[in-house]
């Protein structure tokens, strides 16, 4: 049995396949935490679609990162996780955080 998706889910899962297709035409299609193109590439929310939903749209929270090929940790894994600080794209992300979340940049930011 299948389970229902709400009229409120329905319309952002519409909005975000929208940005998606937008974000693939005009970003080139590489990890920014590594830079690697020859690998699968995953929709990656800076701020977590769970601590704010109202960003969960918005381009300037999504990036492109990688996703974990066997043993290989990706990118999206790495954002995820505690230690992201040596990710290529880590200073320009928590830049982008600040701006758009200043409570959840120093909830997650390591002084």
């Amino acid at each position: 049995m299948l389970n229902r998706v709400s009229k409120k889910q329905s319309k952002v899962n519409k909005e975000l396949k929208k940005v998606y297709t937008e974000l693939a035409n005009e970003r080139p299609h590489y990890c920014t935490g590594c830079g690697r193109s020859d690998v699968p590439l995953s929709h990656s929310h800076l701020i977590p679609r769970s601590y704010n939903k109202s960003l969960e749209t918005n381009k300037e929270n999504i990036t492109y990162h990688c996703l974990s090929l066997g043993e290989r940790k990706g990118c999206h894994e790495i954002w995820e996780g505690k230690d992201r600080s040596n990710l290529l794209d880590y200073m320009k992300n928590m830049e982008t955080i600040l701006q758009l979340d200043e409570s959840y940049y120093f909830l997650i930011n390591e002084f």
